[in-house]
C-alpha cells in the first residue's frame, strides 16, 4: 500500500486528537474509513507512533 503525504497528515491529526483526550473508538473508526493500515492504527491507538 502506498502511503502519501495526505495520509501522514491525517494520522498526525488523529494523534493530536488523541493527545488532547479524544475518543479512541471514534479515532479508530475514522482511520478505518480513511484506509489507514491496521498496523498503523494499532501503533497510533497504543501511543507508540511518532510524528514525522
Amino acid at each position: 500500500m502506498r502511503v502519501d503525504w495526505a495520509m501522514r497528515q491525517f494520522v498526525g491529526a488523529i494523534m493530536d486528537y488523541l493527545a488532547r483526550g479524544g475518543d479512541h473508538a471514534n479515532a479508530q473508526m475514522n482511520m478505518t474509513e480513511r484506509g489507514v493500515p491496521l498496523h498503523v492504527q494499532r501503533r497510533v491507538l497504543e501511543g507508540a507512533a511518532s510524528h514525522l
